[in-house]
């Protein structure tokens, strides 16, 4: 039994510890645009973000559903806006209207000089968050 948790354990850590591909996307472009005709916000806005995340580029996207906004972080090389927008507009048999667009370049060549003389860039690095799962908890459940 020790020799099953301890590799279960494991496991877990090396899927956990793992970097995924969207920390490697480089933000270049910041795009907001309304989306109307959508009815609920777990169908409707719950299923353009994911579908929209999935897209090759795309480092994040945010769908409210009440402003009936969508906000996307991407890469301009990577992600063709117009398609993008054709692709929300045929979901749900073209039930979606996209408008208001408006997008932003992300600048990542500004540099500050800290007290120490040395340059930083403005960005801010981050690693995969993991949280242990209580095994013991786990356990007390299954028994």
């Amino acid at each position: 039994m020790k020799k099953v948790i301890l590799i279960l354990t494991v496991i877990t850590f090396l899927i956990g510890c793992g970097t995924s591909e969207k920390e490697s996307i480089k933000a270049t472009a910041n795009t907001t645009f309304a989306i109307e005709g959508m009815t609920c916000a777990d169908m409707c806005a719950k299923r353009i973000e994911d579908k929209i995340t999935r897209m090759e580029g795309i480092k994040s996207c945010e769908v409210n559903f009440e402003n009936e906004l969508a906000t996307l972080i991407y890469d301009e090389k990577k992600v063709d806006l117009d398609k993008l927008i054709l692709k929300v507009e045929d979901m749900s048999d073209g039930k979606y209207t996209v408008s208001n667009i408006k997008t932003e370049k992300i600048n990542h060549s500004s540099t500050e000089t800290n007290s120490g003389g040395t340059e930083e860039t403005g960005s801010i690095l981050s690693g995969p968050s993991f949280e242990m799962p209580n095994i013991m908890e786990y356990l007390r459940n299954i028994i």
